[in-house]
């Protein structure tokens, strides 16, 4: 095949059908962040173009009248796609709070609207896809912003045990603005908002109108990795970016059970092949352990031994070499997230 549109497969292919992060398909590719930004790129715009014949209506097919429900349609599969990658992602919140006031900053101007963003404090990662987290805060923003022009937005955040809380308030303009722009927004905020099991209420009983959206938090879950080859480690480090997991890297048991002391792990990921300690031994004394004995593990190894690992306690099995979405699949198998979570 042509190596450029092969190329440009690829990225697809890899980004966004395997969910591989930049940095991993980079590193696959032999491409630096930014030309494999550029052929990102690229490639959807291509696949754009190949595209809109498809979905280009006929005349007289009725196009127009159906264009409301197609739109409804396409809404409810971007939900059910971003409610689904939930398990796998985090956002941090923080980064992207900043990042959303930043971009509609030149709109505020444009309606001459000042926006006040308090200090923001430490924050938990957010069980909300990212995407799905930046188009909620653009729309409760924008929203805001269209529904007072030449007034204030003041806005807040407040970290609490489970949850995160961003209070937008705008002063009440002289006259009501009739834009149903609006309320759309204000829709599309509170649907995706839902998604993710989070709310958005309106307060406009005040002198100011005020908008509540509460979403909740998603405290990672430590992961413990006990290899004796670092490459592997760091390997696992990098599948563990950008999700629900944090690694714990170890290459012997002492340092092993020295991390499990220290940071309590939910599961374990054991290499059964190593140089100094036979891997199914501790196997076997992590289950008698008593600080690791109650932790699911997962034996991940190049032998074809799933039987033996699991009829020796292994909550899973994982065969080298790993790809992204198998670790994290069997990470997931071992520690479900909870309905609540998703």
């Amino acid at each position: 095949p042509d190596s450029k549109v092969w190329r440009l497969y690829e990225v697809l292919l890899y980004r966004y059908v395997q969910r591989q992060s930049q940095l991993e398909v980079a590193d696959q590719l032999g491409l630096s962040i930014r030309h494999l930004g550029r052929l990102e790129t690229q490639a959807i715009q291509v696949l754009a173009e190949r595209l809109r014949p498809a979905l280009r209506p006929r005349p007289g097919d009725g196009g127009e009248s159906t264009a409301a429900e197609e739109a409804g349609s396409l809404l409810t599969e971007e939900l059910a796609w971003l409610s689904q990658s939930t398990p796998a992602e985090t956002a941090d919140s923080a980064a992207i709070l900043r990042a959303v006031v930043d971009l509609v900053q030149p709109v505020a101007t444009r309606h001459n609207v000042t926006i006040e963003l308090a200090p923001c404090p430490p924050l938990m990662p957010l069980a909300v896809h990212p995407v799905a987290l930046r188009q909620i805060l653009l729309s409760l923003f924008g929203a805001a912003i269209r529904a007072a022009p030449g007034q204030r937005i003041s806005i807040t955040v407040t970290a609490r045990p489970a949850e995160v809380e961003v209070r937008v308030r705008a002063d009440r303009p002289a006259q009501p603005v009739a834009d149903k722009s609006i309320a759309e927004s204000l829709d599309m905020a509170r649907r995706l908002a839902a998604t993710f099991n989070g709310a958005l209420a309106i307060d406009s009983s005040s002198e100011a109108q005020e908008a509540i959206l509460t979403l909740p938090a998603s405290g990672q879950v430590p992961v413990l990795a006990i290899d004796d080859n670092e490459n592997t480690l760091q390997l696992f480090q990098r599948y563990a970016t950008n999700t629900r997991y944090r690694l714990l890297p170890a290459t012997s048991l002492a340092g092993a059970l020295e991390v499990a002391r220290e940071a309590s792990p939910r599961i374990i990921v054991l290499d059964v092949m190593m140089p100094d300690i036979d891997g199914w031994e501790v196997l076997g004394r992590l289950r008698q352990h008593p600080l690791t004995g109650h932790v699911p593990i997962v034996v991940c190894t190049i032998l074809a031994e799933e039987e033996l690992a699991l009829s020796l306690g292994a909550a899973g099995f994982v065969r080298k070499p790993v790809s992204r979405e198998a670790f994290l699949s069997a990470l997931d198998q071992a520690c479900p997230v909870a309905p609540a979570a998703r």
